[in-house]
């Protein structure tokens, strides 16, 4: 626990903590800018925070850079450290005389704070934990409909995950999650691959058409090999199947191609008809008296627009037609070419080996694509299963906590108010979450609430301390103010909390107050030993 802070701007150089309840009271008529929430920051700023930088450079700009040294202890060990506003990422690990040994990371710095509170496994950071609760006026978690809220912005998703961490439940995720991220990268590497070419990609009917094509494969390479010796022995048989095979592929192309060239032969007519020239329209005028002559240009000038537009797109049309051809061409000339190696390679056992060797190859295309595209289907519905085991397991998580919360509230809600006053209840979903204290629309009973909630968080989880100005008790009544401090001082955590005027609560919440005062400021006696205000 924090055992105290040096400071030699504070108007007491040295100011010690104990545990439990640690209070810095303000005076009866509830002076500001005397330093109760500032010195709140410091606190703060000890336990590896900015906020003090952050938000108080007024101080800073009056009173120059702040050194602060501090103690803690844990056991029997005490920790001595030293860390400085001009320089806040480093943190110096001192002697008890407070002389620096050596320098260390603030995230080092806070990992050993971690450490030393005994807070294990909980998959997050000490910042992350503590600075939630340390509600302090100036920073923006002081929402009493969001109590998760750390800062303003924050997604509830990141709150929920937050309190999950702090329950020590979140190792319950880890595992999924991790084999989740790892079939999400997998996924991402194949459509990539895909998207690259480095892969096929086939869809379905692809899928059922090579599975097809690969039986036959094997039947011909089981039947080969089967009948290796006759084959060997009569070769001839085997090439006369696939001659037969692709003359009769070469017949199905020629007859495709056929349909295209007389296409082509019928677009070369239309372009080869001729216009009407103005001379025969010349002839008119020997059948008819006094022709349009004028009207009939313009006819002749438009049906010649006309003819040049469908000139050109037949003379495009033509031209796929003529490439499309062409390809016609390639593919029998490669059939050709297969059938006179066939025919060459009649009396040679060499025939047999390659055959083999190609069908194999073949087989090998084909698995692969089928292979990509079955572990694809497959990782992409193991995705899906995971997903809804990971919202399972978190819904359940998500319920015990919320159980355990409201049940907690329910206690010291009993303890605080008298009866009839609605207890809050939080509401814990995968993606959001709602603090339901709507019928207490009061804002005295909302802080309250705020504070009820803290207080169940800081028993049911590892939370080490509790930081809570006197903002948050400004507009609760008095007599729910003295069951809090109550409350307070039944915690051994250390609570740090500002308060005004004591003087109006009872005899009880005074005596404790004073007991668990670390520090007294008023109008005329601040934080600081210079005032510039």
């Amino acid at each position: 626990m924090l055992k105290e802070i040096k400071c030699d701007k504070f108007i007491e150089p040295v100011i010690e903590f104990k545990n439990g309840l640690n209070s810095i009271l303000g005076d009866d008529i509830s002076t500001n800018s005397i330093g109760k929430s500032t010195f709140l920051m410091i606190i703060d700023f000890v336990f590896g925070g900015n906020t003090f930088i952050n938000k108080n450079s007024g101080s800073i700009e009056h009173l120059g850079d702040f050194t602060f040294k501090f103690k803690f202890k844990f056991g029997n060990d005490k920790l001595y450290f030293l860390r400085q506003t001009s320089n806040p990422d480093i943190v110096s690990v001192c002697d008890v005389n407070y002389h620096p040994l050596n320098n260390i990371s603030t995230k080092e710095y806070t990992l050993l704070l971690l450490q030393n509170y005994g807070i294990n496994n909980l998959q997050t950071s000490f910042r992350d934990i503590v600075g939630l609760f340390s509600r302090i006026w100036g920073k923006d978690n002081c929402n009493v409909d969001k109590p998760l809220l750390s800062f303003s912005k924050e997604a509830d998703e990141i709150s929920i995950s937050r309190i999950i961490k702090l329950f020590g439940l979140y190792d319950q995720i880890v595992e999924t999650s991790t084999k989740l991220k790892d079939k999400k990268d997998s996924k991402k590497f194949l459509t990539g691959a895909i998207r690259k070419n480095y892969i096929p990609k086939i869809t379905k009917s692809t899928f059922e058409k090579n599975r097809i094509q690969l039986e036959d494969i094997e039947k011909e390479i089981t039947n080969i090999k089967e009948n290796i010796l006759k084959f060997t022995l009569n070769i001839e048989e085997l090439t006369n199947k696939e001659v037969i095979e692709l003359k009769v592929e070469k017949s199905n192309l020629l007859k495709e191609q056929t349909l295209i060239v007389n296409k082509i032969k019928r677009l070369d007519l239309n372009l080869n008809q001729k216009r009407i020239k103005s001379k025969h329209l010349d002839r008119l005028s020997a059948f008819f008296e006094n022709p349009n002559e004028e009207r009939i240009s313009e006819i002749e000038s438009f049906h010649n627009k006309i003819s040049t537009i469908l000139t050109r797109e037949i003379k495009t049309a033509k031209e796929l037609l003529e490439k499309e051809s062409e390809l016609f061409n390639e593919r029998i000339e490669v059939i050709d070419f297969k059938v006179s190696t066939l025919l060459s390679n009649v009396s040679s056992p060499k025939y047999i080996v390659d055959k083999i060797y190609e069908l194999t190859i073949e087989s090998n295309k084909l698995t692969n694509e089928n292979r990509f595209y079955q572990e694809k289907i497959d990782i992409t519905e193991e995705v899906k299963e995971i997903e809804i085991d990971i919202d399972s397991l978190i819904g359940d998580i998500l319920t015990k906590i919320e159980v355990k919360i409201n049940k907690e509230l329910i206690e010291i809600n009993e303890k605080i108010h008298v009866k009839g006053k609605k207890t809050p209840k939080i509401e814990l979903g995968r993606k959001s979450y709602k603090f339901d204290h709507s019928s207490n629309t009061g804002t005295g009973k909302s802080y309250a609430d705020l504070i009820e909630f803290d207080l169940a968080i800081l028993k049911l989880t590892v939370l080490p301390f509790l930081i809570h100005d006197s903002i948050l008790f400004k507009n609760i009544e008095d007599i729910a103010i003295d069951k809090i401090i109550e409350q307070y001082s039944r915690f051994e955590n250390q609570i740090f909390i500002s308060i005004d005027g004591i003087n109006k609560y009872d005899d009880k919440s005074r005596k404790k107050l004073k007991e668990s005062s670390v520090l007294e400021l008023s109008k005329d006696r601040k934080l600081f030993n210079k005032d510039w205000s």
